[in-house]
Formats: C-alpha cells, sequence, structure tokens
C-alpha cells in the first residue's frame, strides 16, 4: 500500500485561450505605448508558456550577448551560469530557452491579432524599453519607482502572472478564477502543446524533464504519435479556439 501517493497536479482553474485572447488588445497592447506594468506582466506570461520553465528558472534569464540571442524566427535564451537549477544536472544546465515568433508575416485581420502573441517580438521590446534604467543583465526588470531597473526576483515574477491572468479576465469581463498559482502556467502550456499534438520528447525538453514520467505522472495523458512542431507555437494555437 503506497501511504504517500505522488501529488496529482490538476489543471489550471483558469483557460489559457480565453488569457492568450485578452493578450491580443488594450491593456496589454500596443507594446510599445502601453504601460511598463502591463508590458512586464504580458512579457512574463508568454516567457512562462511558451517554455514551461520553472518561476525560478524565469528569474535567471540574462540579457548578456553570449545568452540572448535572436534569431530571425526565434530568440534563444540561456540561464545565467551562476543560477543553480532545482535539479542540478548537465542535462538541467545546459538546457536552452527557445522562444518562437508567431504570425510573423500577417496577413489578414486574426493574423495582425495573433501576431501579438508573438514572445519574440515581445522580448525585444521589452528589452528596447527597459534598456535606459537597466541595473542589471537580468531579463527581468522591477517597473516600481523605488526599486526600477533592478533585477526581479522569482516570487515578483510569480505575483506578475499572477496578475496578468487576473488582468486578463478582467479586461474580456469575465470574474477572476480563484487559486491562480504561477506554476500552474508549466500545466496549462505543456496540456495545451499536447492537445495540439506537439511530441512528447517536444513537451519534456521544453519542461526539462528528462523522461515522460512526470508529465504522465502529473497530468494523467497517454503517449501517442505526432508531427514535429515548435513547442512554443504549439501553446500559442490555443488562441485559435478563442477567436
Amino acid at each position: 500500500m503506497n501511504i504517500r501517493p505522488p501529488a496529482v497536479h490538476r489543471y489550471p482553474t483558469w483557460d489559457l485561450p480565453k488569457v492568450l485572447q485578452a493578450l491580443t488588445g488594450p491593456p496589454f497592447e500596443p507594446l510599445r505605448g502601453i504601460s511598463l506594468k502591463h508590458l512586464s506582466f504580458k512579457v512574463a506570461f508568454l516567457v512562462a508558456v511558451t517554455s514551461a520553465r520553472r518561476i525560478l528558472e524565469m528569474a535567471a534569464l540574462s540579457i548578456r550577448k553570449e545568452l540572448c540571442i535572436f534569431h530571425q524566427d526565434r530568440v534563444v535564451l540561456r540561464l545565467d551560469p551562476s543560477f543553480i537549477p532545482k535539479v542540478n544536472s548537465i542535462f538541467h544546465r545546459s538546457q536552452e530557452v527557445v522562444l518562437p515568433d508567431f504570425c510573423p508575416a500577417p496577413r489578414h485581420h486574426l493574423e495582425k491579432r495573433w501576431h501579438t502573441l508573438d514572445v519574440r517580438r515581445a522580448v525585444k521590446i521589452y528589452i528596447a524599453r527597459t534598456a535606459a534604467f537597466r541595473r542589471s543583465d537580468a531579463l527581468f526588470m522591477s517597473f516600481l519607482p523605488s526599486s526600477l531597473g533592478s533585477k526581479t526576483s522569482s516570487s515578483t515574477l510569480g505575483r506578475w502572472i499572477r496578475a496578468c491572468i487576473s488582468t486578463a479576465y478582467e479586461a474580456s469581463a469575465l470574474p477572476a478564477p480563484r487559486n491562480i498559482t504561477a506554476h500552474s502556467t508549466r500545466s496549462a502550456a505543456t496540456s495545451a502543446a499536447w492537445s495540439t499534438r506537439a511530441t512528447i520528447d517536444e513537451i519534456c525538453r521544453a519542461a526539462t524533464w528528462a523522461s515522460p514520467s512526470p508529465f504522465v505522472r502529473h497530468y494523467r495523458l497517454d503517449k501517442f504519435a505526432s508531427a514535429d512542431a515548435a513547442f512554443g507555437r504549439r501553446v500559442l494555437q490555443g488562441v485559435h479556439t478563442a477567436s
């Protein structure tokens, strides 16, 4: 008899497509004109769901030249070498955070709306808008006057993500869900990617799981064959269901 069975991570109390849909309009757009607070909320949320990384790892992302490389279709980030991950192994330390573009050449109005979820675009604008007052190489900066430009802690990032979800619901004239957790972005992202037929290898690589067992154990999903696709784009495809 197993007297201490593993905890089952329940699916989030909030709906990913609803939040993605809200992020395509005010107060989260246009990125170059919105408040730094809402820009920070949106970028933190998009990085969280398109990477499925832990909040501690997000706080360790750096914009140093060798750790933040923009390509035409993605931005590749690495953790600060001084950061010690939760699972301190070569596998976990060497994993890159690959954030994709999304509808980079929009033609019709829906594609233009979906392009506002392009995390590569969002990160680039965020770095540009925070450049003048940065006091650290960390990706995420405080927007509060008392600590403007200082590195943001993981607990603050968690608050930003929860606030982003609540604000997205309020912007859609919906009651904010209860019991929102920042960690729930990992289950929302991996489950959304799975529902759009991302491979189990893609999901494990994005979430830095060395094997499929955490995904299967925590989220009660079975394996099936599927076509390859970028993990982050798979997650963002959830906006289609809300359009």
